[in-house]
């Protein structure tokens, strides 16, 4: 008993002193980077003098695109948007919406714009931030009207403060609302088995919760760019539900349901070969992924590389806390301290370290699983209770900055252990592969979720599903009801990274699209590899593979008809990018 004691109260002083460097490494890193100059420009010409403009950078989440001197624009209210619209279309300017840059892919800007300047950024934090509750028009539901620049954290810390919730919301609260409903962001959730979907809530993304939403478009009578409030009812609206950044939204009404408690039980318990074990050789006493995620319908694995011990965290609906004196009350979100503590500049000198000294990386993979245990064991983190918002919300801005690719896989229920079998085993294959050549281009940890389908009848009776949604039902396989989503994490610019990267996707899509499931990118992370230039370049994948993956041109909810809709309603494209243009392209069919 005196040994585990001072085993926990060497890990807790040991994790105080890690939290107090790493605050102190995130002051130096933001003296650091204050002190970049920018160069003088000219200002935009003919720019609306009311609305305050300023030179910025665009970083996305691991610094892989860093694009210096941009024009960042503040509005003070949504109509000034409308006015930012018309003024970039009469002077051959682009606007991207920008809100706190937790994204991957080059939605928003690319490496053109290191040399192109005629892009404003729109920076929506600070105007466009007002929530209320308003009627819904379905029955047994609530709804609340909310603006593109709210935080997913405010927007949930406003419906806990009056009795409402979601079901499913991406991990990082730090993202607007407008960002998610770009890229449709999601949680981990599908229905237990024996749990009914109650009225207001929905297991798919945020997008799939829309009842309304507003966006500036063109008006070809009045030859301007204007406000327009899309029904969730009228057939064009499901293409701006997720919309990539094709269009400009300002607000969005969400159907909303009574918030309720959730209990999330962390494990390292479980070894690899068990969780993921393939299914032809477990019995009803083998703890798998699929057996918890029947139980729970809410789970989440990490396996951290070179280990067999994934972290496994478990939610499950619960009205009342447990009697258990191990569980824990939490009244604010984000309760895992370690990974929720290595700022941008540690996660720098970690990073190349990994990529100079290869041979750390088997090491650092033991102690990012060993400082997850200690951490959850000293936090008292590894069985917390509470309300909704406090579980769903893990991911802060202070998480390690890491590249990702990213995937879904769209199957049966049933087939879900099979594919996180033949996923895990591949991975470690590579891995060992590589280590046995001395290179490490994957050295971050492997997240696998799950996540039911974007049915929209389930939640807006006379709406669709979004077209472009990641969680799209699949056209001619209605058994398939489940996405299991796949992270694959390391630092960048690790050596033959674009190789293995490329490797992983190209294995994906052979072992599961089109034989008992379909393979989507996820629009946020990294996708499309090629040798020479890394994510999001391969023509093949870019304009062919992922069209292909969304339901028949022939249909409404086609790719073609959502880019005819992007393109009705801004012709002009003072909502595009270089990337948006090379890959939101109609097939020729």
């Amino acid at each position: 008993m005196l040994k585990s004691a001072a085993l926990f109260l060497c890990g807790f002083c040991w994790l105080y002193t890690f939290h107090t460097t790493a605050q102190l490494l995130t002051e130096i890193s933001g003296l650091l980077v204050g002190s970049k100059k920018s160069i003088s420009l000219p200002n935009p010409p003919n720019f609306p003098s009311n609305i305050p403009l300023r030179l910025g950078t665009y970083e996305n989440w691991a610094n892989e695109l860093s694009i210096q001197d941009l024009w960042i624009a503040t509005p003070s209210h949504y109509r000034d948007i409308v006015t930012l619209a018309n003024w970039a279309y009469a002077n051959n300017f682009t606007l991207r919406a920008s809100g706190y840059m937790h994204n991957w892919s080059p939605l928003t800007v690319t490496k053109a714009n290191r040399f192109v300047k005629n892009v404003v950024l729109v920076d929506t934090k600070a105007a466009l931030i007002r929530m209320a509750l308003t009627q819904s028009p379905y029955a047994n539901t609530m709804a609340v009207q909310v603006q593109t620049g709210v935080t997913v954290t405010d927007l949930l810390t406003f419906l806990e403060e009056n009795g409402l919730g979601v079901y499913a919301v991406p991990a990082p609260g730090g993202i607007t609302i407008g960002g998610a409903l770009a890229i449709g962001g999601h949680g981990t959730s599908v229905p237990a088995i024996g749990e009914t979907e109650p009225p207001g809530f929905s297991y798919g993304t945020i997008s799939n919760l829309v009842i309304s939403l507003t966006a500036v478009v063109w008006d070809p009578a009045q030859q301007t760019y204007g406000l327009k409030t899309f029904r969730r009812s009228e057939t064009e609206t499901k293409a701006f539900l997720v919309h990539l950044g094709r269009t400009f939204l300002t607000e969005a009404t969400l159907m909303v349901g009574p918030n309720y408690n959730l209990r999330c039980i962390s494990r390292t318990d479980i070894p690899s070969d068990e969780l993921f074990a393939d299914p032809t050789s477990v019995n009803a006493d083998t703890r798998t992924f699929a057996r918890f995620l029947n139980e729970s319908g809410r789970i989440e694995t990490i396996l951290f590389p070179f280990t067999g011990i994934p972290w496994l965290k478990v939610w499950s609906i619960c009205p009342n806390k447990p009697r258990s004196l191990l569980t824990r009350t939490v009244t604010r979100p984000y309760n895992y301290i370690v990974p929720n503590t290595i700022p941008e500049f540690l996660s720098m000198i970690v990073g190349n370290a990994s990529n100079s000294i290869g041979i750390l990386n088997p090491l650092f993979g033991t102690t990012e699983r060993l400082l997850a245990s200690v951490g959850n064991l000293a936090t008292l983190s590894f069985d917390i209770w509470g309300k909704s918002k406090n579980l769903l919300l893990y991911v802060k801005e202070t998480t390690i900055r890491q590249t990702a690719c990213g995937y879904a896989i769209i199957t049966t229920r049933g087939n879900v252990q099979r594919i996180v079998s033949r996923l895990t085993v591949f991975y470690n294959h590579l891995l060992r592969d590589y280590a046995s050549k001395n290179l490490y281009p994957i050295n971050g940890v492997i997240e696998m979720r799950a996540s039911a389908l974007d049915y929209s009848n389930k939640v807006v009776p006379d709406g669709e599903s979004p077209s472009l949604s990641v969680l799209h039902p699949v056209d001619g396989h209605p058994e398939y009801d489940t996405a299991i989503w796949l992270s694959i994490l390391s630092y960048p610019y690790s050596t033959h990274q674009n190789e293995a990267y490329q490797t992983i996707e190209s294995f994906i899509f052979r072992e599961f699209h089109g034989v008992d499931s379909v393979v989507r990118v996820e629009w946020s992370k990294g996708f499309a590899y090629s040798l020479d230039e890394g994510g999001w370049t391969a023509p093949h994948v870019l304009n062919e593979v992922i069209p292909s993956t969304f339901p028949a041109t022939s249909s409404l909810n086609g790719w073609n008809y959502a880019i005819s809709v992007f393109d009705k309603y801004d012709p002009h494209r003072i909502f595009s990018n270089t990337f948006l243009d090379q890959v939101l392209v109609k097939e020729s069919k």
